[in-house]
């Protein structure tokens, strides 16, 4: 059973849009796990295999504990029957309190499917009479993290405390440092976007995040202090 699963389109994106949510909830002695959708085959740099193993290395620096690859075939993933139903059993097996999603773009076609996927795929697990290897059960949340496209965020994660392993958790996939390191680099953005976010809460860097269902609070003062 984890307390958090996060869903990544491709070998990276969870690294780069919320890898410091998921070290600063593993620091905390929370069980993350990460389901990645495809391989990443088709990109630019690196293999589906050698991404693979960079994945393993990026989830071992996070305090990952779980991490699985369902190759649903990059720029081929849809919301289809089958696959739905397999993602389904995954958040079936690990049972997580919340499940991360990307909230979607239209910089890359599997970025929007992803959305919908997850979406239908825990609709999916609470429904008892589609039948996988797991019992049915029901998300307590999902929450999305964002790739490209920005959103009015509904909170903001203070992550400065773990931006280092953030860091070097994207640094694990050497395949793709081509793409990630110089002044107009994937990396610089993100390390941009992360300290407007943080900016916004009076931190250094934060991590936004989007929720489409009204968050509980028991007590505001302290929520909001």
């Amino acid at each position: 059973m984890l307390d958090m699963l996060a869903l990544c389109p491709h070998p990276d994106d969870v690294e780069l849009c919320c890898g410091g949510l998921i070290a600063k909830m593993s620091e905390n002695g929370y069980r993350i796990g990460i389901v990645d959708l495809t391989r990443g085959e088709l990109g630019t740099e690196g293999t589906g295999e050698l991404r693979k193993q960079e994945a393993a290395k990026a989830a071992e620096i996070l305090g990952v504990q779980i991490r699985e690859n369902m190759d649903f075939g990059d720029c081929k993933l849809n919301s289809s029957f089958d696959k739905t139903r397999k993602l389904a059993d995954a958040i079936r097996k690990y049972k997580p309190s919340v499940l991360i999603a990307p909230y979607g773009d239209y910089q890359h076609p599997d970025h929007n499917e992803s959305r919908k996927l997850a979406e239908k795929a825990a609709f999916f697990a609470k429904l008892t009479k589609i039948k996988t290897d797991h019992k049915a059960y029901t998300v307590g949340k999902i929450i999305y993290y964002m790739l490209h496209e920005p959103f009015n965020p509904s909170f903001v994660v203070d992550v400065t405390e773990n931006y280092d392993k953030k860091l070097k958790g994207i640094k694990a996939y050497e395949s793709q440092m081509k793409l990630m390191l110089g002044i107009e680099g994937l990396l610089k953005s993100i390390e941009l976007r992360d300290q407007f976010y943080g900016s916004k809460i009076h931190v250094e860097y934060g991590e936004p995040f989007f929720c489409d269902t009204p968050l509980k609070i028991d007590d505001p003062v302290a929520f909001l202090r």
